[in-house]
């Protein structure tokens, strides 16, 4: 029987090119991790559903308002969509209840410069935890932190464009039979260029104690590099 043998530096090559397919291989399938952003905010809660029976101005023959309609197929984006409004951000602030005086007379209490801090907070507050079960741990103690930081914060800016109110039936459900309420709205815009430079602000101030995590920073980080995309 022939023998067959390979001379030295044959073999020394092939295991220098076996290494280099290996080391290949293996570059290919090792990717550096995609960190996704979290959603853009949705609203919080299904609302129940319901007809309209009244509304302001309608024994008056106008009809509902275009920014209201949007608000209720799109949210406050539908409603940025505007001429109007697409220069500024949209916030919309409602009650509802059995009293039609008493919350008309909250509609004329209501003050941009004392209210609006409650509502950008609380749309900073569902940006930083759209899509995570538990922004505490998430953010750590910066979450909290910004949200009061927010909320404390003296807002320019922000002006009352218009109010509505509706009387409404609402449809029975599993667990409550049908009734009927009123609701009011108040819509809140803001300048967009404004907002964007306090917010900048806002962030600045927030220092948590403990200090984030090198994790959390990077969380942090991200929602803050793309925050108003969506927003």
């Amino acid at each position: 029987m022939n023998k067959f043998w390979l001379p030295v530096n044959t073999l020394f090559g092939c295991a220098i090119l076996g290494a280099f397919l290996f080391a290949s291989c293996v570059n290919q399938q090792i990717k550096p991790p995609v960190l996704n952003l979290p959603p853009k905010p949705e609203s919080s809660g299904a609302k129940r559903e319901y007809n309209i029976l009244d509304y302001k101005n309608k024994s008056r023959g106008e009809t509902v308002p275009e920014w209201f309609s949007l608000w209720q197929n799109s949210g406050v984006h539908g409603i940025e969509t505007m001429a109007n409004y697409n220069n500024r951000f949209v916030f919309i602030r409602s009650s509802e209840g059995n009293s039609f005086n008493a919350l008309n007379l909250w509609k004329d209490n209501f003050s941009p410069e004392l209210d609006f801090p409650r509502m950008a907070a609380s749309r900073i507050e569902e940006r930083f935890s759209a899509g995570i079960p538990f922004p505490d741990e998430e953010y750590g103690g910066f979450y909290e932190a910004l949200v009061r930081a927010a909320s404390d914060a003296t807002w320019m800016g922000a002006v009352k464009a218009d109010d509505f109110w509706i009387r409404k039936k609402n449809l029975p459900t599993e667990d409550e039979g049908e009734s009927e309420n009123w609701e009011f709205f108040i819509l809140v815009t803001i300048e967009k260029a404004s907002f964007t430079s306090q917010m900048d602000l806002v962030f600045g101030k927030v220092n948590p104690t403990p200090a984030p995590t090198i994790e959390q920073i990077t969380a942090i980080n991200q929602v803050k590099d793309h925050f108003f995309e969506g927003f």
